[in-house]
């Protein structure tokens, strides 16, 4: 078994359709993406909608997207070492690959339900080095709303 990190947003007002999270493949390392989540924090209840999410997988050649931030990933164990990956949220331009990108999962649902989505071990998203797992959300909302997201990820090798 590898380091497990969580990759996390807060309460990130967002208004229209981007990536919510991005991990990045580290030189030397294997990543599993082990599951992602996505949830409303707002305090009254948001217009009610569906959420269009999806996670994508980009080899190759990956541009990153922009717009966003670049939270820290943080170490499940605290005596673990800061993980090699990198991580790039909630960017309104989306990362793009020169390889074919593979649709990995797709779903609608609810805003006031949220998604949390734990990969089976035979569905586990592999990223190598230079490549990309992406979340995303597909639709504009209604209305600004603020949404959490997170990914646990484990860093294998070196």
């Amino acid at each position: 078994m590898g380091r497990r990190y969580s990759v996390s947003t807060e309460a990130v007002a967002v208004s229209a359709a981007q990536d919510l999270l991005q991990i990045k493949g580290a030189t030397g390392k294997i990543l599993r993406i082990r599951s992602i989540s996505v949830g409303a924090t707002d305090t009254t209840e948001p217009t009610a909608q569906q959420l269009e999410l999806r996670c994508r997988f980009l080899p190759a050649t990956v541009t990153d997207g922009s717009g966003g931030t670049t939270p820290t990933p943080r170490p499940y164990d605290p005596g673990d070492a800061a993980a090699s990956f990198t991580a790039k949220a909630n960017n309104t331009t989306p990362a793009t690959s020169s390889g074919t990108v593979a649709v990995l999962e797709e779903w609608g649902v609810h805003i006031a339900n949220g998604l949390i989505w734990v990969f089976p071990d035979a569905e586990t998203p592999i990223v190598g080095p230079s490549e990309s797992f992406t979340f995303e959300l597909l639709s504009t909302v209604t209305g600004t709303v603020h949404l959490s997201t997170k990914a646990t990820v484990e860093e294998l090798g070196g």
